[in-house]
């Protein structure tokens, strides 16, 4: 099975559990992480996943002297509240880094916050703003954005910096605790599609068990309403990008909850098929009726939204499955952050056959939390990266993918390439400029694309 190939590595000091790359272009070579320390002495009751499953045991990990130096702080892009790192039980850092040229890791900013506990990019840009959202220990959701200037630098042609834009807390009860656990845009398939957005909702998950639903309105995040949904953690929440008025739920107490917003807070769907509480939930932005689902009992589950009262596909990956994220421009390969597991690359292409794990990387020596892929075109990529990476394409449709993973008590952050084959291909109309979109083409057949009529081979794509 292939590997993934490591390209870089850095210690993030704290313990790291957020990789996202952001999407837009032309700036898809920017990515942060996210990272989580608790305080001596505090609390851990409700760590998010973080720490309740798993051993204390912490590694310790030099970093290099000469990028030690080029780190760079900031905190007066943070709210007063959040500017002492002493003054919270959990503290984290946002680090914003760019490749450069050649492929070179470039730390571009540093910011001390309360613990991070996820973190997205807004598919795609709003009123002419590139955004990033954040997910704290204080319950906050955080909106930043993303401002660029051109510079002459050979490495990073661009001087980016993070600035907060808004910022609004869910905890409805301030005496009590609320950690803010995941979130998500529903803004999934508007890159791929070309669809406009003005007023984009999110969807944010709770330590307490609850759902808000929040809009951004202009430089205002707004609260649209807000439900008790799960008994315990509500560890993942996500849209349905084909019907975004479709909020998935996913929670320590074992629960695959779906809910219609529009209507009550009572689940229209609820499904017990998890053996262990849920933790990541993606739609297929790509392929109407797709979500998939990760699980503490180390297993991916493939689902028909039509029907949710069981998974289409269950594959073991070997560790709690802590994040999955599909590829961002076929939505057929899943990257998967297995805890205990490692890093798995499942391949979903060959429907109706299940899907496969097509590379694995266990080069982490901790807990693997954060993952995602890279947004880099074919083109970007071989601008990038060694002309070897490329050497093996063939009829069989070879993909090269760069990744981004961290763990957890190693306070590791990896990138890294990824190269492997696979059978099926799924036409998408960005991709080969169709107006018919063939949801449920799978196959390289030249017979069965000639009856379609697609006189395609792989170098039209």
């Amino acid at each position: 099975m292939p590997s993934i190939k490591t390209l870089h590595v850095w210690n993030t000091k704290y313990s790291a559990d957020s990789v996202e790359w952001c999407p837009v272009v032309p700036h898809r070579r920017v990515f942060v992480c996210g990272t989580y320390q608790v305080d001596s002495g505090a609390d851990t009751h409700s760590e998010a996943a973080i720490s309740s499953t798993v051993d204390d045991q912490l590694a310790t990990v030099e970093q290099d002297e000469d990028i030690q130096r080029d780190l760079t702080t900031d905190s007066d892009e943070n709210p007063p509240e959040l500017q002492s790192p002493m003054s919270y039980k959990r503290r984290g850092r946002l680090f914003m880094f760019a490749l450069g040229c050649s492929a070179e890791l470039c730390l571009l900013q540093q910011i001390e916050m309360p613990a991070i506990l996820d973190l997205k990019w807004c598919h795609i840009e709003i009123h002419d703003k590139i955004l990033l959202a954040v997910a704290n220990a204080k319950g906050e959701v955080l909106i930043y954005e993303l401002l660029c200037t051109k510079k002459s630098d050979i490495s990073v042609d661009m001087d980016y910096k993070l600035s907060l834009l808004t910022a609004l807390s869910i905890a409805e009860d301030s005496e009590c605790e609320t950690l803010a656990l995941s979130f998500d845009w529903s803004t999934g398939r508007n890159s791929i599609f070309n669809i406009s957005e003005e007023n984009p909702l999110l969807t944010v998950s709770d330590s307490r068990g609850g759902i808000t639903l929040l809009r951004l309105t202009g430089s205002t995040l707004e609260r649209v309403d807000s439900w008790r949904a799960h008994n315990f953690e509500a560890w993942i929440t996500a849209f349905d990008y084909w019907n975004t008025s479709i909020v998935y739920s996913g929670g320590d107490d074992c629960k695959f909850l779906a809910f219609d917003w529009r209507c009550s807070p009572n689940p229209v769907s609820t499904n017990r098929t998890h053996e262990a509480g849920v933790t990541s939930l993606h739609c297929n932005a790509v392929t109407e009726h797709i979500i998939v689902s990760g699980s503490y009992d180390e297993n991916l589950r493939v689902w028909d939204t039509r029907s949710l009262k069981r998974p289409t596909d269950t594959v073991p990956l070997g560790g709690g499955v802590w994040r999955l994220k599909w590829d961002p421009h076929r939505c057929q390969h899943l990257l998967a952050a297995c805890m205990h597991g490692g890093f798995r690359v499942v391949d979903c292409s060959a429907r109706p056959d299940p899907p496969q794990v097509v590379a694995e990387f266990n080069g982490h020596q901790s807990l693997a939390y954060g993952s995602d892929f890279c947004h880099f075109s074919k083109e970007e990529l071989k601008s990038i990266l060694p002309e070897e990476d490329f050497e093996d394409e063939s009829q069989c449709f070879d993909a090269v993918f760069i990744i981004g993973t961290c763990s957890f008590y190693d306070h590791t952050l990896r990138t890294g390439a990824a190269t492997f084959s696979f059978k099926y291909l799924l036409i998408c109309p960005h991709e080969a400029e169709l107006t018919l979109f063939l949801a449920h083409c799978f196959t390289e057949d030249p017979e069965m694309l000639g009856l379609l009529g697609l006189n395609l081979g792989p170098q039209d794509l």
